[in-house]
């Protein structure tokens, strides 16, 4: 059964079942198949240079690496919240053991063993995300960790670039996000807004170009925002990620806190990853 529907239907009306993008020709036993194409035209000539559509049994772990395994926020962050469910689709579970006075939450987070600079980044992804918890789909910069200046260089430092941040609160948006010059007393940063407020059920598209000259990011294939500021010249990782803060951005987390990992509907569904490269 073809799962994926074509690039071109989807330009006209962005489905809910699962993005297809295998063209089938049948010639007696044969198939051929056909790359994915971007969802948005882009300028130049820009070729596939990196996919996933998470159609294994298991994570590769020779594409991804564990994005910061260990405590963070108010959750601790493990390799065992990542997983593919055998539908065609990563999923990255939030989820909560309490034991007599003990209460851990669990989230997860993965990372490309890859580095990009430029091109245009898509993914599909469905936020079925609670209060108190977050999902991203972002590229971040290695240089974060060293000492920075009042004097900015995102250029060579690299920037933080959240392609999609989805917030659980004021009807549950989304929105666009640049962080630079590090996370102290000098940090920088320019963001989007609240974006598409109720509008984000379901699977959605959220995608970027990045060039030389700034950043434009995309909802179903939709410009959402723009922005020249903290541009990076340098080669980033690509990540997926989910996060629990009780009290923050994303409100308080439920006093039951996320339910069982099997039981827990607290996830992050991710259809696929594509990165597109001008070939030039």
């Amino acid at each position: 059964m073809i799962r994926k529907l074509s690039q071109k239907v989807l330009k006209a009306s962005i489905m809910p079942a699962t993005l297809c993008f295998v063209i089938i020709q049948l010639n007696g036993c044969n198939e051929k198949v056909q790359k994915p194409e971007p969802l948005i035209d882009l300028p130049g000539k820009y070729v596939l240079s990196f996919q996933d559509e998470f159609d294994g049994e298991k994570l590769d772990t020779g594409v991804w690496g564990y994005h910061n395994p260990g405590k963070r926020r108010s959750a601790v962050n493990v390799k065992e919240a990542c997983l593919l469910n055998g539908n065609g689709e990563l999923e990255i579970r939030n989820w909560t053991v309490i034991s007599g006075n003990d209460t851990v939450h669990h989230a997860g987070m993965i990372e490309t063993k890859k580095d990009f600079v430029f091109g245009y980044y898509e993914a599909r992804v469905k936020f079925d995300i609670e209060l108190g918890s977050w999902g991203a789909f972002w590229i971040m910069y290695h240089n974060f960790g060293r000492t920075f200046q009042e004097a900015d260089n995102p250029k060579e430092d690299g920037t933080e670039i959240d392609i999609m941040e989805f917030v659980p609160v004021k009807g549950r948006y989304g929105c666009h996000n640049l962080h630079w010059n590090g996370y102290g007393e000098f940090h920088k940063s320019a963001g989007s807004g609240e974006r598409m407020n109720g509008k984000l059920e379901g699977y959605h598209i959220y995608s970027l170009l990045w060039t030389k000259e700034g950043y434009i990011f995309y909802i179903d294939g939709e410009e959402s925002w723009r922005c020249d500021k903290g541009v990076s010249h340098v080669p980033e990782y690509i990540i997926l990620s989910t996060e629990i803060q009780d009290g923050g951005w994303a409100g308080d987390i439920p006093p039951e806190g996320y339910g069982t990992f099997e039981g827990t509907k607290n996830v992050m569904y991710v259809d696929y990853v594509r990165v597109f490269q001008d070939s030039f």
